[in-house]
């Protein structure tokens, strides 16, 4: 799993400075600095991370250091955070609803840079020496957040709620960009899209993004027709994608297979993930090594 923090603050320099400094100091981890409103939302709803540290008072803006707190405990269930300001006193009683989540590290003043990565080094360390140590943490999310898809019975959230559990599963691959909801120029939806960035010399082979269609229908089958349409969105990626994924919480009818087999000598593939799969996917300490297993076991088998 990729070390990833978000560092978030209303002034540039803030930002980036710390993640510049943090990066020379700890380079075993990676660091990403934000500053402007949009960049900083859409951070928060895309990238992966398992930190932040987010600067409470963000003068001007739509929102402010402890709602985008709130916000990343409600989208990330894998995330804490550290809080940092010169003016914390201001916030005294907001802080206390967030410090109950449990996920508050610290609430830290503000300093220089130079004094401020000295304080803020240690507890990092600590943190992710911590989640390497118990896994067990994210495996319970991911699980957590699996039965919350399956078991929504509002059609429409259903299907987003899948679709963002399947992007936090393959977030904790260590995938950072993952794209929902893409249509191209032919209109063609796909549901994700994974830019293919882990450094494996396996996955690099499948080109340099990766489709995902996901099914949130846990009494319907994916049948033929499900499996040919998300064939052609494949096909017309112009070899920029070599890897589908059709993921569902239902199962799959025999011609499915049948028809993934007929087609197995196209240079693009398509893997299933249902159940089965996933249970060995939330539950793997090393999701990469059970992913490409999966990956192995289907391209033989068809």
């Amino acid at each position: 799993m990729q070390k990833t923090t978000l560092i978030i603050d209303d002034q540039k320099a803030q930002a980036d400075g710390l993640a510049k400094a943090l990066s020379n100091a700890l380079p075993q981890f990676n660091f990403e600095g934000y500053s402007g409103e949009d960049e900083i939302l859409d951070a928060i709803e895309n990238r992966f991370y398992t930190l932040a540290i987010v600067d409470i008072r963000m003068d001007d803006y739509a929102f402010d250091g402890i709602s985008l707190v709130q916000k990343i405990f409600e989208i990330n269930p894998f995330a804490k955070v550290i809080l940092v300001s010169a003016f914390k006193d201001e916030y005294t009683e907001d802080l206390k609803k967030v410090i109950l989540s449990g996920k508050v590290i610290d609430i830290l003043d503000k300093k220089t840079i130079k004094k401020w990565v000295a304080e803020l080094s240690p507890k990092i360390i600590d943190y992710y020496r911590d989640l390497d140590d118990d896994p067990s943490e994210i495996n319970s999310a991911l699980l957590q957040n699996y039965a919350d898809a399956k078991n929504d019975t509002n059609p429409y959230t259903k299907g987003e709620k899948f679709e963002h559990f399947v992007s936090l599963l393959f977030q904790s691959f260590g995938y950072n960009d993952i794209t929902k909801r893409y249509k191209d120029k032919s209109l063609n939806e796909v549901d994700l899209i994974i830019r293919n960035e882990i450094t494996d010399g396996f996955l690099s082979k499948f080109g340099m993004y990766i489709l995902i269609e996901c099914k949130n229908k846990p009494k319907d089958k994916v049948n033929k027709n499900d499996f040919i349409v998300f064939k052609s969105k494949l096909d017309n990626s112009n070899g920029l994608a070599e890897l589908g994924i059709i993921a569902t919480t239902g199962y799959l009818t025999w011609n499915t297979y049948h028809e993934a087999i007929r087609s197995s000598s196209s240079n693009t593939k398509i893997i299933f993930i249902s159940n089965p799969e996933f249970e060995r996917l939330i539950n793997a300490t090393d999701k990469v090594g059970v992913f490409k297993k999966l990956i192995d076991e289907q391209v033989k088998d068809n």
